[in-house]
């Protein structure tokens, strides 16, 4: 096990994460959501590394206060945040940065490791 900091903005806790492909990488902060199903990242933080619409798997439909939105999902080379590591990453593509959000660290990552919060002291251990 290991401990993270972590950052806080507007009660949202935030985490850095590094998104790669074969043609780059990028590094993004995301917000940790338990309650989301999915990973979700913004399409243009995508889309700065080479993926697009073009590498999809499938279509993604989202519910938010917004409404419905449609994106798509895909693979991308590998997705590291907290330590972890996982390649070959299904995500979920949508218009995020809107929002002030690059992405979403939901439970298809989350649901791999047994991590605890601990806010008091703003840090994560996984």
């Amino acid at each position: 096990m290991a401990d993270f900091s972590y950052g806080i903005d507007k009660r949202l806790i935030l985490v850095p994460v590094i998104l790669s492909s074969p043609q780059g990488t990028v590094r993004a902060r995301f917000v940790l959501d338990t309650g989301a199903s999915h990973t979700i990242i913004d399409y243009r933080i995508a889309e700065s590394i080479g993926y697009s619409s073009k590498n999809a798997i499938a279509p993604s439909r989202v519910s938010s206060a917004a409404g419905k939105e449609e994106g798509f999902r895909l693979h991308i080379a590998a997705f590291e945040t907290l330590g972890k590591r996982v390649e070959n990453f299904e995500v979920a593509c949508h218009a995020l940065l809107e929002q002030g959000v690059e992405g979403l660290l939901g439970m298809t990552f989350l649901e791999r490791f047994d991590f605890c919060i601990y806010p008091s002291r703003k840090f994560i251990r996984i």
